[in-house]
């Protein structure tokens, strides 16, 4: 009877989780902890507008106000944190994915250090990052190259009949952006969960990475399939007690401000917005740290999963080993 990889080595991924994190030790989950905020598992609300009138905008309601003048600096104003944003985010990935190496270093090794790994790290987890961003646009690009001529040819057409048929292509497009993002979603995870422990086996870079990949699942088709499939559905299932876990936290942790907010409202009558601004910033100083701290066993087992599985489909890069991790 075959021996599906995928579903043998879980037990061994949580045996490995549980020598990792327990006994607790509360440098190892911290530093865990900050790794998750950079590899996974993370709203804002804007208040509406009240206008006491019961009808239209008064006619005076925009007198004195300079368009011309002022559109320009907001423009540029604007123009210049959309870009900030994009370079943060751009930033943020860059480290994630110098994070996934540094995590599989840990795993591997036992020495859940941050500093010692990073910087050996950062060039193979550019080339990750690289390789990502590329496919993304490689994949965006042929999507557009679909859609785009489908839209002006419907754009063309007068009437109802050009909106009808317009709405017909997306509907008709839609599973193929569907397909798209899944095909997209299954290149990441095995950059993630194979080819990144590869390249640090091989000291390799990124296409080299799956080029060995692709020699090693050639011949185990179905464990690939079967390892995909018990992946989503550990995730779905890890995700979902996740979700969990962290709204019963958020909710405990809640308790204490909002006893707070209720005798500062009903003592000093301090108004609700400036209350919430008030008590906000420090239920997210407590709660994010108290989220990724959840987080912590989550990740340590998918990734400890992933190497496990690795190593019996490729015993050559096999990263774990049958001795107890040790933390250093």
């Amino acid at each position: 009877m075959t021996e599906y990889f995928a579903l043998s080595e879980i037990d061994s991924a949580i045996r490995r989780t549980r020598d990792l994190l327990w006994p607790f030790r509360k440098g190892v989950w911290l530093r865990i902890a900050l790794i998750s905020l950079f590899i996974g598992w993370g709203g804002a609300g804007f208040p509406q507008p009240a206008w006491s009138s019961e009808s239209d905008f008064p006619s005076d309601a925009f007198d004195g106000f300079i368009v011309p003048d002022a559109l320009p600096d907001m423009a540029g104003l604007i123009i210049a944190i959309i870009l900030l944003i994009i370079a943060l985010a751009l930033l943020f990935m860059l480290i994630g994915s110098i994070i996934q190496f540094v995590f599989v270093d840990c795993i591997r090794t036992g020495d859940v250090k941050i500093r010692h790994y990073f910087w050996p790290r950062a060039e193979k987890g550019g080339r990750v990052f690289l390789f990502e961003i590329g496919v993304a646009l490689l994949f965006l690009l042929l999507l557009a190259a679909l859609i785009i001529p489908l839209i002006i040819i419907a754009g063309g057409i007068a009437g109802p009949a050009g909106g009808i048929s317009l709405a017909f292509s997306l509907l008709v497009f839609l599973p193929i952006i569907l397909v798209t993002a899944v095909i997209i979603g299954i290149i990441q995870l095995i950059t993630i969960d194979f080819v990144v422990p590869i390249m640090i086996e091989n000291d390799c870079g990124v296409i080299d990475g799956w080029r060995e990949f692709y020699g090693i699942i050639s011949t185990q088709w179905m464990q690939g399939i079967i390892y995909l499939v018990v992946r989503f559905l550990a995730a779905l299932g890890g995700g979902f007690v996740l979700i969990i876990l962290t709204l019963l936290a958020l909710a405990i942790l809640a308790i204490p401000f909002a006893v707070i907010g209720f005798v500062l409202y009903a003592v000093i009558q301090i108004a609700n917005i400036h209350l919430l601004l008030l008590l906000a910033i420090p239920y997210l100083i407590i709660a994010i740290p108290v989220v990724l701290l959840i987080s912590v066993p989550f990740i340590t087992f998918f990734r400890t999963y992933s190497l496990a599985v690795l190593g019996r489909l490729s015993p050559e890069h096999m990263l774990l080993f049958d001795e107890e991790v040790t933390i250093g």
